[in-house]
């Protein structure tokens, strides 16, 4: 047998070492990594139960949204309320934690309500996760022109064509019709189909248009009629108002009491709403009937206001409460402080009137009411040469226009900062458009300017799309945001 020398000894023993010491550090380098895995699953874990709580707070701060509107604009809140920029406890479906929701309002530059939430476990307030949504809800203002369909009150197809300009978002539920070369400043949508007539080239500095799911029409202006039984102004019969800034003249019929009433200087109502109620009917023959749900309107608005008729609504040159010789002069409807300087600039106000008639929303052509034997006074055409409207319209089932738009003489122009949504494309005045020109032949050319603060805002209660919803324009994760007090 042979014999293991000894230098065979002094190599193998620093070997077994080696090898001993290498186990040894794989062994802890193992329960170290398993170590951490393990803690890095829990925190993640945690991250993604945070990450459940903070789209809860989110969610409930959404369904207050969609209950109120203007629920960001809060400065009270009641117990059950959601109150931002305030630690909120969350113990639900086996999690323990707490939130933090923050909330930047919309602007005329930014029209997007943005909410951010911050949420955590109660074991672990470090290991926070921030999550952010911009969101706005649609609204039927938010368009400078709307309608239902792109026909007339005869059933013909309205273009948009050569010579038209809009400087806001349109939008139609019905089928789009363009002919010649229009200059779509905006945003342009429509739910059925788009027709372009052949050698057309419009301009669309936005985009190409885009067909999106349609707004739905509410049946009526009903729900106005409680609010104004409530906390604002009822009237049942044909009513003249002039706006005189945080006050109101008012002259009515009251249909149920067989007598004219008057209200001199009557201030705003305090839930912002009008309603006029009384009998519904297009019959040109009862325009004048003081039990007729008509309103004449004129002045200027200082405030936030929503009229609404059962029948129409006609906006006026003059006060409507006095007889036409002695009316005071106006522009039509104007805000104290427009939405714009005369340069075009955007100013900061809180004036917002909105219009909504069941029916028609006309600009006064022809005579002028009166509280006589006859209703009215005989004094022909009465549409002034220029006229200004600040408003949201709204006719339910019919149009927007000149009352007499083809026949009317032929005048200037009609100016309107806001929003027209209408059932059928209305007219204001009719044209002959020549090769180098384009001459009015009867009633007005129009400037029409979209009001941008309603790109998130409406005048009070103003009716609201059947399938409105607010609409999450974009979802993010956000590194986790330092909490007061957390």
């Amino acid at each position: 047998m042979k014999r293991m020398s000894r230098d065979n000894f002094g190599i193998a023993l620093p070997i077994v070492v080696i090898i001993a010491s290498v186990a040894t550090l794989l062994a802890f380098t193992v329960a170290l990594v398993v170590q951490n895995q393990s803690v890095s699953n829990i925190k993640y874990a945690g991250q993604n139960k945070a990450l459940n709580i903070a789209e809860a707070g989110i969610a409930r701060y959404m369904w207050h949204l969609n209950k109120d509107s203007q629920y960001y604009k809060k400065e009270e809140y009641s117990r059950d309320e959601l109150r931002p920029n305030a630690i909120v406890e969350f113990n639900q479906d086996g999690y323990s934690g707490a939130y933090y929701i923050q909330v930047e309002p919309p602007t005329t530059n930014y029209p997007l309500l943005t909410i951010r939430c911050t949420a955590w476990l109660i074991e672990d307030p470090s290991n926070r996760v921030t999550i952010q949504i911009k969101t706005r809800k649609k609204e039927f203002v938010q368009s400078v022109y709307g309608s239902d369909n792109e026909f007339n009150t005869e059933g013909k197809r309205v273009y948009w064509a050569t010579g038209d300009e809009v400087y806001g978002p349109i939008h139609t539920n019905g089928d789009l019709y363009i002919d010649g070369n229009p200059i779509f400043h905006n945003k342009v949508t429509y739910s059925g189909k788009l027709n372009v007539a052949y050698g057309s080239r419009p301009v669309y500095e936005e985009g190409i248009p885009q067909k999106v799911a349609p707004l739905t029409f509410p049946p009526s202006n009903s729900q106005l009629k409680t609010h104004a039984k409530i906390n604002g102004h009822y009237y049942n019969g044909r009513t003249c108002i002039y706006l005189k800034g945080s006050s109101m003249d008012v002259l009515t019929f009251d249909g149920d009491k067989g007598e004219w009433k008057r209200y001199n200087n009557r201030p705003l109502p305090s839930n912002g709403v009008i309603y006029v109620d009384g009998t519904e009917t297009q019959d040109p023959r009862y325009k004048w009937d003081t039990y007729m749900g008509n309103v004449f309107i004129s002045g200027t608005l200082k405030g936030r206001l929503t009229i609404a008729a059962a029948n129409n609504i006609y906006i006026t040159a003059k006060d409507p409460t006095d007889s036409y010789r002695n009316a005071q002069p106006t522009r039509g409807i104007v805000y104290n402080t427009p939405a714009f300087d005369p340069a075009g600039n955007e100013q900061q106000t809180d004036d917002m009137l909105g219009l909504v008639a069941n029916g028609f929303v006309r600009i006064l052509e022809q005579d002028w009411p009166s509280t006589s034997y006859w209703n009215y006074e005989w004094v022909g055409n009465v549409a002034p040469y220029k006229i200004s409207i600040h408003a949201a319209i709204f006719a339910l089932n019919w149009s927007f226009e000149l009352e007499n738009y083809n026949s009317a003489p032929a005048l200037d122009t009609v100016y309107l900062v806001g929003a027209i949504t209408q059932k059928y494309r209305g007219a204001v005045g009719t044209y002959y458009s020549g090769s180098y020109n384009k001459k009015v032949v009867s009633g007005y050319k129009k400037v029409y300017r979209h009001d941008p603060r309603m790109a998130y805002d409406t005048p009070p209660h103003f009716l609201e799309p059947v399938n409105a919803g607010w609409e999450i324009i974009d979802w993010t994760k956000l590194p986790p945001e330092d909490i007061p007090g957390v």
